[in-house]
């Protein structure tokens, strides 16, 4: 199913399937033609599956804005981590 991460806690409920989520953006203040954004790590947490990042990599300095999309999800890769060795603890 495809839907906005602000949706997607929502979606989930009642339909129990994987979740495509567009419009993810590093800094969510610039949507452009998009009004329901996200960061990836925003996304995650909301119960995304996959993400549809397209401008944000192709738009301008393609090889930065890699360098972007790996910061962002090493943060995610460092909150996923951090979550996964608390919930094993308890």
């Amino acid at each position: 199913i495809v839907c906005s991460a602000k949706e997607v806690d929502i979606v989930k409920k009642v339909f129990k399937k994987e979740i495509i989520t567009p419009g993810i953006r590093f800094n969510k203040k610039i949507g452009n033609d998009q009004k329901r954004v996200a960061t990836p790590k925003q996304a995650y947490e909301n119960g995304s599956n996959w993400l549809v990042i397209g401008r944000p990599i192709t738009k301008g300095d393609i090889k930065k804005n890699i360098e972007s999309l790996i910061y962002h999800l090493n943060q995610w890769l460092k909150v996923w981590k951090y979550v996964g060795s608390q919930t094993l603890k308890h």
